[in-house]
């Protein structure tokens, strides 16, 4: 679901995440949440025990080390197994602080809730016309293991215990402990390449981008590219974005407006001759194209690294 189809991505050097509310919680087998959707980014880090949490159509059994990373306007439930239990820390955030307009106060919206006698959890229709922010730099899986579970579990209980006491300067503090939780995360998934280390074809799409980075002003060949991995062009481009988190074109657009931004700071070549060099002829196309993704036209990101070396 994409609310009102505004979407947004947050690369890494602008993530700053908003933590809305951190608790840690336990259930026995009467635990349940019943079908809902949220309406901000949610991670639960179970640290004992067992329970089932049902993601539109996937079933995922968590136990101890498992991380859940639940995105907004997702419909989600999940219920303790009999005779099990289970203990878990929760933290909802924003990737960024959207404003005062766009803000919510948990405390309605997800806690005062009579989980245990809902069949389900009615939407808020304002809140389901928020924005939908993404991260654009690693694609977070659903469920994920974590690499060391006492070490996700000290950064959790820090982050729970600042989020209660709220001490002076609390909102920086719970940032840069959500951002080592995501720091984790990301490097518990990737390769170096940016290739989910839970890949079951990680060799395969390592190999790809390695080409792709050797190769970037060429046309995609995503015939060959699949071929190479004897896959066929559609399961290739649905194996690549689970794996990274992009399909093969946006993989290959943000290295080649990556490169064009590096050319454009050595301020060697005209705009039209860094066009054709990351591999777009049509300038006008470069240009838009640029313009989407950075927020401002390649001459004046241009100017803008001119005025930045003169202060």
């Amino acid at each position: 679901m994409e609310p009102n189809g505004v979407v947004k991505k947050i690369d890494f050097l602008n993530l700053a995440p908003y933590v809305r509310f951190a608790h840690e919680d336990a259930g026995e087998d009467d635990y349940r949440v019943p079908p809902r959707i949220i309406y901000d980014h949610e991670m639960i880090l179970i640290t004992s025990g067992t329970c089932v949490f049902q993601l539109e159509d996937q079933t995922y059994p968590l136990e101890a080390g498992d991380l859940l990373f639940i995105r907004p306007h997702l419909r989600h439930s999940y219920f303790v197994p009999k005779g099990k239990s289970f203990r878990y820390f929760a933290v909802h955030f924003d990737l960024m602080y959207m404003g005062e307009q766009l803000d919510f106060s948990p405390i309605d919206v997800y806690v005062n809730l009579d989980y245990f006698n809902m069949e389900y959890i009615p939407v808020e229709e304002e809140l389901a016309e928020r924005p939908l922010l993404e991260l654009d730099d690693v694609w977070f899986p659903h469920r994920m293991r974590v690499s060391d579970l006492l070490t996700y579990t000290q950064i959790f209980q820090r982050l729970v215990h600042t989020f209660t006491s709220k001490p002076v300067g609390y909102p920086i503090l719970l940032r840069s402990q959500l951002l080592l939780i995501l720091s984790n995360m990301a490097n518990d998934l990737a390769t170096d390449h940016g290739v989910s280390s839970q890949s079951a074809r990680r060799t395969e799409i390592t190999e790809t981008i390695r080409h792709m980075q050797n190769h970037y002003a060429d046309p995609l060949e995503l015939h060959a590219l699949s071929q190479a991995g004897s896959l066929s062009p559609n399961y290739f481009r649905k194996l690549f974005k689970e794996a990274t988190g992009r399909t093969p074109l946006e993989f290959l657009t943000h290295l080649r407006i990556e490169k064009a931004k590096e050319l454009l700071q050595a301020g060697t070549h005209s705009i039209s001759k860094i066009s054709a060099m990351v591999g777009y002829e049509d300038i006008h196309y470069f240009s838009k194209l640029f313009k989407k993704l950075e927020g401002m036209s390649p001459k004046n990101y241009a100017a803008s690294l001119r005025r930045a070396y003169q202060e």
